[in-house]
């Protein structure tokens, strides 16, 4: 009998989710492909485990472009870091802000496993940078705590990494 665990399945990242994007929207989506192991939706992206013969590659070939509620999905196999490691985009940030002060500032939420600052460009005095936490519990609550909230000066735009530039969300976050 195959096993259920969710280390034999495949983390794929689905990013360029419409707001209102639930679990049951994506389970219901991607359940035609293969088993989902779990399902982690956050603001505009997700990680769902799948599980299931070539269903991650099939997922992948038929979703990835597709639109899904008004926006076009992005479905890639989630790569690079080990399952419980979660990339966090900073950005908005003060060019006097180093990759140490983050680090300081996110490890009071959890382990950091890698903080990467990218200079402000040259026409902008904003920076950005990736924070990689060992937890996605703990990402999880340092964006919520920390999203909007100022830092060194400017107010911190916090959320979960995805692959393309998207605009910054500027909607006052739901909680319930």
């Amino acid at each position: 009998m195959e096993s259920t665990d969710k280390n034999d399945a495949i983390k794929l990242f689905v990013g360029n989710l419409a707001l209102d994007t639930s679990q049951e929207d994506l389970t219901q989506l991607f359940g035609p492909y293969g088993q989902v192991v779990t399902c982690s939706v956050l603001r505009q992206f997700a990680f769902i485990h799948l599980q299931g013969d070539g269903a991650a590659d099939l997922a992948i070939r038929e979703l990835n472009g597709r639109e899904f509620r008004g926006r076009n999905l992005v479905v890639e196999e989630s790569r690079g870091r080990p399952m419980h490691s979660t990339k966090v985009f900073v950005g908005n940030l003060s060019a006097m802000c180093s990759a140490e002060d983050l680090q300081e500032l996110f490890q009071t939420f959890g382990k950091v496993l890698e903080c990467d600052k990218v200079k402000a460009r040259l026409s902008s005095s904003a920076g950005y940078a990736f924070v990689h936490m060992e937890r996605k519990e703990d990402a999880v609550q340092a964006i919520e705590a920390l999203h909007g909230t100022t830092f060194k000066g400017r107010p911190l735009s916090v959320e979960l990494s995805n692959v393309q530039p998207t605009l910054p969300y500027t909607s006052p976050s739901h909680k319930r």
